[in-house]
């Protein structure tokens, strides 16, 4: 099975919609999926997204579902240096990596950083959401791997932010969310690809293949990378 999480366009926030440059973004987007088969897609209830799916999957007649799960990750932690709560994926650098705790996944939960806030709410809904579609579709979660019910040779694309892919990213691949959150960087209209690896029979994991490709875009003007 393939996994495509797919960031919205280039967005204003304000009005949570894509600008003129993100539905130019969309648009080659759009082109680049036409390459992958998929088999259905999904999509955030933000409008961002929601635009940003639709550009690309109407008119294809592949089935496309909003899952309020997709949501972006907008939770806030706290950092002892800074005068306010932050989101997740802003801790100060020397405090996120001094801390042991939130490089365990059984154990990032107990840091000061998280606690009191709706991160393990938030965290164990996106992880109960994605495992629901992944069941639906043969790929069934026992314990930290997946066993598969068929042959799982789909291509499911999950339209959305980069929070939450963050987020589904350390489920699938048995991390802290706080590894995958403070050292990833994904553009507008980003994808991050994950396959099964099937070498092992019905019990399988997922392999991340691919994270922050905006090779759809050009180079210049309307798809250049942010390094601040």
């Amino acid at each position: 099975m393939k996994l495509l999480f797919i960031r919205h366009g280039e967005p204003n926030y304000e009005k949570d919609c894509l600008t003129e440059n993100g539905l130019v973004q969309a648009a080659h987007l759009a082109k680049r999926l036409e390459r992958e088969n998929i088999t259905a897609a999904f999509h955030s209830p933000m409008g961002r997204a929601a635009e940003t799916a639709h550009i690309c999957i109407d008119g294809t007649g592949i089935p496309l579902t909003m899952c309020g799960w997709l949501h972006e990750f907008d939770v806030k932690v706290h950092d002892k240096d800074l005068p306010e709560d932050v989101p997740v994926w802003d801790i100060l650098p020397a405090n996120w990596t001094a801390d042991p705790l939130l490089f365990d996944r059984s154990r990032y939960l107990e840091s000061e950083v998280m606690t009191g806030t709706e991160m393990a709410e938030r965290a164990a809904a996106a992880a109960k959401g994605l495992d629901e579609v992944l069941a639906a579709y043969g790929l069934v979660r026992e314990g930290g791997f997946y066993r598969k019910l068929g042959s799982c040779d789909q291509t499911l694309a999950f339209f959305c932010h980069f929070g939450i892919t963050c987020v589904m990213l350390a489920h699938l691949l048995g991390v802290s969310p706080v590894i995958t959150l403070q050292g990833m960087s994904a553009e507008p209209t980003a994808i991050a690809t994950l396959c099964t690896d099937d070498r092992f029979g019905r019990e399988v994991n997922f392999r991340l293949h691919g994270f922050g490709d905006i090779n759809h875009l050009p180079e210049q003007g309307i798809g250049k990378v942010n390094y601040q």
